[in-house]
């Protein structure tokens, strides 16, 4: 019983944990580079695949037409904020320039992702 009751606690502290970090992670971001990483994992998940039809209603034409539109859009703004970041890194206190070094890392490492996730359906509308 003793036992059940201590991995109950453990399992309590790690998700509390989990919940602190998270926060801390998205105050660290911001709301609005948030939202982006937010709609970019997002495009990431429903990427469209590249033998997948296009469908003009419902939820297909979210999946078929807005979300390939809106890639290059969530891939642009990830960029731009990374760039914007590092430029206004030269003015940042340590502090700021950590948390500016670390928002960077994460909006290029999403990037790249999207980018990989992207690549057979716009490889297969190039060829």
């Amino acid at each position: 019983m003793q036992s059940e009751t201590s991995d109950r606690s453990g399992h309590t502290t790690m998700l509390q944990t989990l919940k602190a970090r998270l926060a801390h992670f998205f105050r660290q971001m911001g709301v609005l580079r948030s939202v982006l990483a937010g709609f970019t994992v997002l495009s990431i998940l429903l990427a469209t695949r590249p033998d997948q039809p296009i469908v003009y209603e419902g939820w297909g034409f979210v999946m078929t037409v807005v979300n390939p539109a809106l890639m290059p859009l969530w891939l642009s703004g990830l960029l731009l904020d990374a760039l914007m970041s590092k430029v206004v890194m030269g003015d940042a206190d340590a502090a700021g320039q950590a948390r500016l070094r670390m928002i960077i890392r994460v909006e290029l490492l999403l990037a790249v992702v999207l980018v990989l996730a992207w690549t057979p359906f716009f490889m297969s509308i190039m060829s």
